[in-house]
């Protein structure tokens, strides 16, 4: 199997055999090495000349190292910096690479939440925790239930339209209604649980629960605890795409780690 794109990551598979970029070819010559010793190459289909560092388009990392970095790097038990990585894969794999170079990777990695395959109505726990970027506060949205994170935002402010939109995407991937939704005290959740999951006003008032962290929104919480400890080892993102990138990465990993336990 030949990695075509960073979407097909994993170091347990593809392709370390060489092969010409521009036609694909696995026929050719040796051509010498360069001025660092690596080994060139000659293809006898199409003439190109090309060195083999990497079977992936535009890139000068192997696949399977560029997966193990991201993944360690995202890991829920492992709590390394970028620098931390780069230190690791030197170590490891004796290559040497920036920590930029790695956070490119996690950016182009990035994997969204997807629809789950059995709609099943489970009790949903939402809640935001204050997470910083560039030194300025902003809002981690998470909704959440006994499968996994549902649906996560980030956001400069606790609006009602972010409130809508986080629930918004839970219902895309839960494809039913909850049971129930467990909230904090704020006033935001009322209005948006009202417009996007649609109970009307006695049904919400039985099925919407408020309840604090010690309460019965403990799940959420202890997931947040998770979260703030991840944090720690960088204090604050460099940047709200690079923010946007590692959430996306952690949550999957969250979730398959869960779906795993649970099956």
């Amino acid at each position: 199997m030949i990695q075509t794109d960073l979407s097909s990551f994993s170091y347990k598979k593809g392709s370390l055999c060489a092969f010409c970029k521009k036609c694909g070819g696995e026929n050719f010559y040796l051509d010498g090495k360069n001025k660092n010793g690596i080994q060139k190459y000659e293809c006898r289909t199409c003439g190109c000349r090309f060195i083999w560092t990497s079977d992936l388009p535009r890139r000068r990392t192997f696949s399977h190292i560029i997966s193990f970095a991201v993944e360690i790097y995202t890991d829920l038990k492992k709590a390394l910096s970028l620098e931390g990585v780069a230190e690791v894969l030197a170590k490891a794999f004796n290559v040497k690479v920036t920590y930029e170079a790695i956070r490119q990777w996690v950016l182009a990695a990035k994997k969204i939440i997807s629809r789950r395959e059995v709609s099943m109505p489970t009790t949903w726990h939402a809640d935001e925790t204050y997470i910083k970027i560039k030194g300025k506060g902003y809002w981690l949205w998470i909704v959440y239930d006994k499968l996994g994170v549902l649906s996560w935002r980030i956001s400069k402010k606790r609006t009602i339209k972010d409130a809508r939109l986080l629930f918004r995407a839970a219902m895309r991937v839960a494809q039913v209604r909850p049971k129930q939704v467990i909230t904090d005290g704020l006033f935001q959740y009322v209005y948006a649980i009202k417009k996007e999951i649609g109970w009307n006003y006695k049904e919400q008032k039985k099925r919407h629960i408020v309840s604090s962290g010690i309460g019965r929104n403990w799940f959420i919480e202890r997931l947040n605890r998770e979260i703030k400890r991840r944090l720690k080892w960088f204090s604050t993102f460099q940047s709200f795409r690079g923010a946007t990138a590692f959430f996306s990465l952690w949550f999957y990993h969250y979730n398959q780690r869960k779906l795993s336990r649970i099956t």
